[in-house]
């Protein structure tokens, strides 16, 4: 039942890969949520195939058994794992996106270890002075070696942000304070932006992060749904306790978050 309920949920919102999202490129994309396709099947133009990790399983092949049924298939992995393109290790009962090779259905291209990739994963965002950070680099050198460090100390404090990827295809944010509770806006230093996603997809290799838009009041009775707001991932590396994702010409190094 668990691994029907995980083909069901990664067609039920199926609907958010749109053609755009078929490029896959890196900026922020948009799709239309009218779009409806069989829960059954694959988004348009995504090859993985999903399934799960049977025994057997070694470093350079997997016994894996496809949702869609059949028999467990033997899968040579060894050329994407010299390719860096196997993430995480995959193990019994393992959750897992393969990509067979087009030329030789014997061959994963690529293979994400799902069970790996989930939990919590976490950076250090820095802070930095508001009033200076507009201004060239060289002078804000020149104005932060005259600010005395035990007010550098007090001020430019380290904050945990991150983003939990949970089972059923949901996300929530790690680090986001409540402006009602912090005093932030008066504060001279401020944070970076933090990523806010709410929902996760895989889609031929890549990690789609989705910020899912509200309703929003518009006018006195006009209520309108703006789209989703989707960034486009390229796993670099998923290691036990690394995460490396790249978005655009930016790569975004995470730590998991010990429990």
């Amino acid at each position: 039942m668990k691994n029907r309920l995980m083909i069901s949920a990664m067609g039920s919102l199926a609907a958010m890969l749109l053609a755009s999202i078929v490029s896959c490129s890196d900026k922020h994309e948009k799709y239309d949520s009218s779009m409806v396709i069989d829960i059954q099947e694959n988004a348009p133009g995504d090859s993985t195939i999903y399934g799960l990790a049977c025994d057997g399983c070694t470093d350079s092949v997997i016994v894996f058994l496809p949702y869609k049924g059949g028999d467990p298939d033997t899968i040579d992995i060894l050329a994407a794992k010299k390719l860096g393109k196997v993430f995480g290790k995959p193990t019994i009962g393992d959750k897992l996106a393969v990509i067979l090779n087009a030329d030789d259905k014997k061959e994963a291209s690529m293979v994400i270890d799902i069970e790996d990739l989930l939990g919590q994963w976490c950076y250090m965002a820095m802070p930095h002075f508001r009033d200076i950070s507009n201004l060239p680099a060289r002078l804000q050198r020149r104005i932060l070696a005259q600010i005395p460090d035990t007010m550098k100390e007090s001020l430019l404090v380290p904050r945990e942000f991150g983003i939990n990827i949970k089972n059923g295809f949901s996300a929530t944010p790690i680090g986001m304070m409540r402006k009602s509770n912090t005093t932030d806006d008066q504060s001279p230093v401020e944070y970076p932006p933090l990523r806010v996603y709410n929902e996760w997809r895989l889609y031929n290799g890549h990690l789609l992060l989705v910020r899912t838009a509200k309703m929003r009041q518009m006018g006195n009775d006009s209520i309108k749904k703006p789209a989703d707001i989707i960034d486009t991932a390229s796993i670099v590396m998923l290691g036990p306790d690394t995460l490396i994702l790249k978005v655009g010409d930016e790569n975004l190094n995470y730590y998991r978050k010990k429990q």
